[in-house]
């Protein structure tokens, strides 16, 4: 594996650990606030019958939403690094087969001029 692959590699792996830490820190945040949402729940439902469970509002922090965009930052550097990756690999296959082309077009020429050469040569007639 040649140096820049392996800072890649590496490069890759950080990014996954670090996208599946933020993923874990979110859904522990999310289960806090839904244990503290279902105690205090209770205590409303007493107060405020008539309000609805869909229009309570989401009680994501902006560091939830910082961690949420970070997240969705890093898989799309992810998605990104494979895309190029794969263009990386066609762009060299294509590359690979115009070389194979080129050799059997270098390869038919060359024997077409030698059996051209072998064959007789015959000399013009110039009539006076």
């Amino acid at each position: 594996m040649s140096p820049e692959e392996l800072k890649a590699y590496k490069r890759d792996k950080s990014k996954k650990f670090n996208a599946h830490l933020r993923d874990l820190r979110l859904k522990e945040k999310k289960r806090i606030a839904d244990q503290q949402d279902g105690n205090q729940g209770t205590a409303q439902d007493d107060q405020q019958p008539d309000q609805q469970p869909d229009q309570q509002p989401d009680n994501l922090t902006l560091q939830d939403l910082m961690d949420i965009f970070s997240t969705l930052d890093t898989k799309l550097d992810l998605i990104q690094t494979k895309l190029e990756t794969k263009l990386e690999n066609k762009i060299d296959e294509l590359f690979n087969r115009l070389d194979t082309i080129e050799s059997i077009i270098e390869t038919k020429l060359e024997t077409k001029l030698e059996t051209n050469t072998l064959l007789p040569q015959f000399k013009p007639i110039f009539f006076a």
